[in-house]
């Protein structure tokens, strides 16, 4: 049990989830099967009882309404014209040819299609085996020259004292064409002269196709796993759902079983015809029981897909935290550059951008502490390499002023006083930013020594204002801008040479911009100064040109600060400072 124990506790909590998740899964499902076919049972046989109900009385109205209209037809021949062209057409075969006997025979079919359009046959047969009829659909007319009088169940009628007779018939035996099997109304032809003596001249037979009776039945809704009859005073099978068994002797206990089973009896009418709905349990609950199997299989299935969805998920989940826990090792190791991005927003994938920024923000830090510390020093030494001795420079420099002042050369002396201040401010060591205020300074100085150098042609503009002095700047970043100004844009270059410094602040990013009316940089090696200030190559300094100011600002706050140059040729440049505030 303790191994069992130490086992479990040592098993992924993702895995311990995904197991706990499939269990109440599947659980649920199977009860949820099992509830659900249950409770569907119960439904279904109501269903079944209702559409059963409803079929039943479908078809109890559709032959009642068929058995009166046979009725009136039957009263309509007894009482009028055919009864007494059957009875001539009986008494004298000359008769059966007579045009006007043709011709209202002929109207009494018409009259029979358009009362009722269910009507497949009309069929008028004298005693001596003429035949007249009347079939809607002409390709399956009845033969003329049959022997209706032959047939059993005719013969059987003019035998007995019954007026008609309802039967199930096959009547392709007397059509050109096979046909569907129909209900036959078939009714004595008397006297009507003779009356109430029933001298019989000539049987009448009307047909109803049992596809009507199957239409009247509305069955869109209905399973059809019932069964539906019906059946004629003589229990024959006038109309059955189960094919083939029509005109067959109706038993009821040959359709159903010692199981429960549920029995609908409607009477059509007076006719003895009804119609019988027989609905066996075991019939009903099949659907149950074929539907509980599909059910449990759609179970067994989604089981299998959730489990093959959740092993992937599972695989992927070990995947990506493997590759997390590689990462930290490496970092652990001091290997600051191993932790890797993820593009998903998922829990994992936040952790692993969490734990690459953190990793990207110490090793910019240490480049910042060291580096940074590095280059600065690079640069202080590039930038003060000519100071041999601070002290010896600047007593040479106060005698050389002395000497000059005695010789009444005021500019040498005051050139020699600004430089002696900007090599004791350059030469301060220790710090690494100044304000802003002392970065102009230094720089007005610088310029005011290059005003004698041009014969006082350089015009000189600072725009800054006063709430920006106290900022805190990179020492030295105007300077080497500046002297790449005098070197390259305005030296051989006609007229008043303009240098202008102006700042302003946009949010908390603080720009400073020294431009000038120089000769501008061409296009082609613009875009590769460009693309020097881009790579951002901190290996080493070898000048203190506009690169390494970029460099340094990059260094200490960052890729998003640093340098841009804008010239048009001929007509300027402009360098902005990006620095936070």
């Amino acid at each position: 049990m303790k191994v069992l124990r130490e086992k479990y506790n040592n098993l992924s909590s993702f895995f311990k989830i995904t197991v706990l998740f499939e269990a109440v899964l599947i659980t649920s499902l199977f009860v949820v099967t099992m509830k659900t076919t249950n409770s569907f049972s119960d439904i279904l046989r109501e269903k079944e009882v209702a559409l059963g109900e409803n079929r039943i009385e479908n078809v109890t109205t559709f032959v009642q309404e068929k058995y009166n209209r046979f009725y009136g037809f039957r009263n309509y021949i007894h009482s009028g014209e055919i009864s007494e062209i059957m009875t001539r057409i009986s008494d004298s075969r000359e008769e059966a040819y007579d045009f006007k006997n043709i011709s209202d025979i002929q109207v009494f079919f018409s009259a029979v299609s358009y009362a009722d359009e269910s009507i497949s046959d009309a069929i008028l047969v004298s005693m001596q085996g003429d035949v007249y009829s009347y079939t809607r659909q002409a390709s399956y007319e009845v033969v003329p020259s049959y022997d209706f009088m032959d047939e059993p169940y005719i013969k059987k009628l003019l035998d007995s004292d019954e007026n008609f007779v309802i039967k199930s018939v096959d009547p392709s035996i007397y059509s050109l064409r096979p046909r569907e099997k129909v209900i036959s109304f078939i009714g004595k032809i008397y006297d009507a002269t003779l009356f109430p003596k029933k001298i019989v001249k000539g049987i009448f037979i009307m047909n109803i196709p049992l596809s009507e009776v199957e239409n009247a039945q509305a069955m869109g809704e209905s399973t059809g796993d019932g069964l539906m009859f019906v059946v004629s005073d003589q229990d024959q099978i006038l109309y059955a759902q189960k094919p083939g068994i029509c005109g067959n002797a109706f038993h009821e206990s040959d359709y159903t079983t010692q199981e429960e089973t549920y029995v609908s009896r409607r009477n059509v009418g007076t006719s003895g015809i009804y119609a019988e709905y027989i609905l066996p349990e075991s019939i009903m609950f099949a659907k149950i029981y074929e539907i509980r199997s599909k059910m449990i299989g759609i179970l067994i299935c989604a089981i299998i897909i959730t489990m093959v969805f959740a092993g992937v998920i599972y695989y992927l989940f070990q995947k990506r935290m493997k590759a997390l826990f590689q990462s930290m090792e490496a970092v652990q190791q001091g290997d600051l550059t191993a932790a890797k991005v993820s593009d998903r927003q998922d829990e994992i994938g936040r952790i692993m951008n969490a734990f690459h920024e953190m990793c990207e923000q110490l090793n910019r830090y240490v480049e910042q502490v060291y580096l940074s510390e590095i280059q600065r020093k690079n640069a202080e030494i590039n930038a003060l390499q000519t100071q041999i001795d601070p002290h010896f420079l600047y007593n040479t420099l106060e005698s050389i002023k002395a000497k000059a002042l005695l010789s009444g050369d005021d500019d040498a002396a005051e050139m020699i006083s600004i430089l002696g201040n900007m090599f004791r401010w350059s030469s301060k060591t220790g710090k690494k930013v100044a304000s802003l205020e002392e970065e102009l300074e230094y720089v007005k100085n610088y310029l005011t020594l290059q005003s004698y150098r041009y014969n006082q042609q350089l015009d000189i503009s600072i725009d800054v204002k006063e709430e920006y002095l106290d900022y805190m700047v990179p020492k030295l970043i105007l300077q080497p801008i500046i002297e790449n100004v005098i070197k390259h844009a305005l030296d051989g270059i006609e007229g008043t040479k303009l240098v202008g410094i102006y700042a302003r602040k946009k949010d908390k990013v603080l720009e400073i911009t020294v431009y000038d009316n120089g000769r501008g940089i061409p296009k082609e090696q613009l875009e590769e100064l460009w693309k020097r200030l881009s790579e951002n190559n901190q290996d080493e300094f070898e000048s203190i040109g506009i690169q390494n100011v970029n460099q340094r600002l990059k260094l200490m706050y960052g890729p998003e600060y640093g340098l841009k140059i804008q010239s048009i040729e001929n007509q300027g440049t402009a360098v902005k400072i990006l620095i936070p505030v």
